[in-house]
């Protein structure tokens, strides 16, 4: 990837809104020149995104498949000029454009299961980043039955490729790289292994608990001594422990169980069954808070950051009941936003 290539996605209603002013007169052809100049300047890549001493981390989804404003589960990380996306729950990539990250620069794609919430967006991925004109083949990881996805997802494209091709032609829409291009692996349970390993960045799948949905995997990403790993969807496992000892920035799934069982209760008693029963069985492969904060200390971890909040904690009653059960962790916790960014920074050689 070029580091001097700037991102530029100009949306259509400025545009048209310059247009109309141009139209009617109301303004000189200098005065529609500055506008379309400052939307442009608007439209940069963020300096972080071609960093080559840090592994740069962006939350750029943290809701669970609870309904709210925030996106789906997606964690962008950048690490020496690569582009990475670990699962892209609905409004991921939407979230993506909207905080100015190079999808057109979009080197993969790890997927930690196939819950909706972690995949809906697949194919609008491949799509938009090939739209935004990714000139680079975009390899998708994932373990059992990702082919099956990526097959699904390129055909399901079939025929909005074949008119963007007509339409703008080949030179513009390079047709060879409109598809993901996958590759699956196998990780046996309570087992972990290193699926990416190139210019100095390792990337290692492990196993997770999050039954009846097999497989779930986490990720660790190491980079010139530093080390930021991924849940995934999981209950407490003692490889998820194992996997992040010492690491440097621990991004984790989280479910306030407290919440959930009264949540449950009320919803019982106002005859709502369905999703009474819907949030019983949630509760049985998440992370409660506590025992979170017990991993991370247990492990050294020196950043704890929790995602896939479920409540979100919009409110000072929520994030104080978070809090107290998180309080057996002493070092740094972050709730994680929609768009926070952490930078890890590597080590000075």
């Amino acid at each position: 990837m070029n580091p001097t290539k700037k991102f530029v996605w100009i949306s259509f209603q400025p545009l048209v809104l310059i247009s109309l002013v141009a139209l009617t007169g109301c303004t000189s052809d200098n005065v529609v020149s500055a506008i379309i100049e400052r939307q442009i300047k608007a439209n940069v890549t963020p300096e972080y995104v071609h960093d080559k001493e840090n592994i740069v981390v962006v939350t750029v989804g943290t809701a669970s498949p609870i309904p709210g404003e925030r996106a789906q589960t997606g964690t962008a990380i950048f690490v020496n000029d690569y582009f990475f996306m670990f699962d892209v729950g609905a409004g991921v990539v939407q979230k993506s454009e909207n905080m100015r990250l190079p999808l057109n620069e979009l080197d993969g794609i790890f997927l930690t299961h196939f819950h909706s919430d972690h995949m809906i967006d697949l194919p609008n991925l491949i799509n938009r980043s090939w739209l935004l004109g990714r000139k680079n083949e975009l390899h998708i990881y994932g373990p059992d039955s990702l082919n099956t996805l990526v097959q699904a997802a390129n055909d399901f494209l079939a025929l909005e490729n074949k008119y963007r091709v007509n339409h703008h032609g080949l030179d513009i829409m390079d047709i060879s790289k409109a598809k993901g291009v996958p590759h699956e692996y196998h990780i046996p349970q309570n087992s972990k292994a290193v699926i990416f390993q190139q210019d100095g960045i390792t990337i290692t799948a492990f196993d997770v608990a999050h039954e009846p949905i097999e497989p779930a995997v986490g990720y660790a990403i190491e980079y010139k001594g530093k080390k930021v790993v991924l849940s995934g969807d999981t209950k407490r496992n003692d490889l998820v422990a194992e996997m992040a000892q010492g690491c440097d920035l621990l991004v984790h799934e989280v479910m306030l169980m407290s919440f959930q069982q009264l949540l449950e209760a009320e919803l019982t008693k106002a005859g709502m069954d369905r999703t009474a029963k819907i949030i019983f069985d949630i509760q049985d492969y998440h992370t409660d808070t506590k025992e979170i904060a017990e991993l991370a200390k247990n492990s050294n971890v020196k950043k704890l950051v929790i995602n896939h909040l479920a409540p979100i904690p919009d409110n000072r009653i929520l994030k104080k009941l978070y809090l107290e059960e998180l309080k057996a962790f002493e070092g740094p916790i972050h709730f994680a936003n929609d768009g926070d960014i952490f930078i890890v920074k590597g080590e000075i050689r």
